[in-house]
């Protein structure tokens, strides 16, 4: 059995993504997972656990509860509760659950490389407690930074030991991280086992994850909230003014807009929308959720003003799960195009 702990150099970097399409490549094989510090909270029926986690075992129908997948996920709880010692004999039970008639286990770290290094669960202290090799996911939004931290890693610490490779990920040109990153890294022996590309297909939403993440209520068209959206836009103006706005005759969008403003609405309803996202609390008419559903039309309901919605949904960030099958298929592409899995 291989076991590997995947570091990050920031949060957002790609480590589930990485994971998801890691295991895809290797369906062929048995496959654990577990997340020690749990981040993307979700809280449901009085259970807790990660977003990330409850993703992986619907994808690929782990055995195990989502919730039994993390040891915590706050800090101040954490270390009211455990010692050292604690966490990590509660680490190791929980790999020794995992791992069972597995091939290999991948283990998710937390958002940063020292995320969780004050209740020992960061990544290196993970990798200890369960042996594990370290593969650390760089996202490459801006090449030098990831390259300067991969310098420091070098030069101040003893990660190399337990490093296996470094994967790139969100790279806007290939060519150029070839010909103009790729030798800084190999001038230091940094093996790198993976570069991907940034795919903008990765990053388009949908109702069915803003009404997940916003905990918003389904009003109607519960089976169009798979629709892809790409563009947001707020309709706080009239609908003769929204309709001369060149956002608003764009496909694929979402439009964030009061209940009542059924002028808007009946815009939203003949202008390719994908989404209407409703504020307030306030319900349009029926006659007109009954328009919006023949139109294949999702309506979400949520309980704050249009301001304070627009900046939560500024704020949801994009995560795959089972749903999302093109998505899944694009990362298992992916990764079997650019990551060398002879490493795994």
């Amino acid at each position: 059995m291989n076991s590997f702990v995947f570091a990050s150099n920031r949060k957002n970097a790609g480590k589930t993504t990485v994971i998801m399409g890691l295991a895809k490549a290797l369906s062929d094989k048995k496959i654990g997972y577990m997340k020690p510090f749990g981040e993307r909270v979700v809280y449901k029926k009085k259970r807790l656990w990660d977003y990330d986690a409850a993703a992986m075992t619907r994808v690929f129908k782990l055995d195990e509860n989502p919730e039994d997948l993390s040891i915590g996920f706050d800090h101040s709880k954490l270390l009211y509760m455990y010692d050292a010692e604690t966490v990590k004999e509660k680490v190791k039970d929980n790999f020794t659950r995992v791992s069972d008639k597995k091939d290999y286990v991948f283990i998710e770290g937390g958002k940063t490389l020292y995320h969780g290094c004050s209740v020992y669960l960061d990544s290196f202290s993970v990798a200890e407690y369960t042996n594990s090799k370290v593969v650390y996911v760089a996202s490459s939004i801006d090449e030098f930074s990831a390259i300067d931290e991969l310098y420091h890693l070098k030069n101040n610490t003893n990660f190399y030991d337990k490093l296996v490779g470094v994967i790139i990920n969100k790279v806007e040109s290939l060519e150029n991280w070839r010909n103009i990153y790729q030798p800084v890294l190999e001038k230091i022996d940094v093996k790198i086992l993976g570069v991907i590309p940034r795919k903008k297909e990765l990053e388009i939403t949908t109702p069915a994850l803003i009404a997940e993440q916003l905990f918003a209520k389904v009003v109607s068209g519960e089976e169009w909230l798979s629709n892809e959206i790409e563009n947001i836009f707020i309709g706080a103006m009239s609908a003769s003014a929204a309709i001369k706005n060149p956002l608003f005759n764009k496909k694929n969008k979402l439009i964030i807009t009061s209940g009542d403003r059924t002028d808007i609405i009946l815009a939203s309803i003949e202008h390719d929308t994908s989404c209407l996202l409703l504020t307030n609390n306030i319900l349009p008419p029926p006659n007109i959720i009954e328009k919006a559903n023949k139109n294949r039309l999702p309506l979400l309901l949520v309980p704050w003003d249009t301001y304070t919605t627009a900046k939560r949904v500024e704020n949801i960030k994009v995560l795959l799960n089972e749903k999302d099958l093109k998505k899944l298929k694009l990362v298992e592409d992916l990764v079997k195009k650019h990551i060398d899995l002879s490493f795994f």
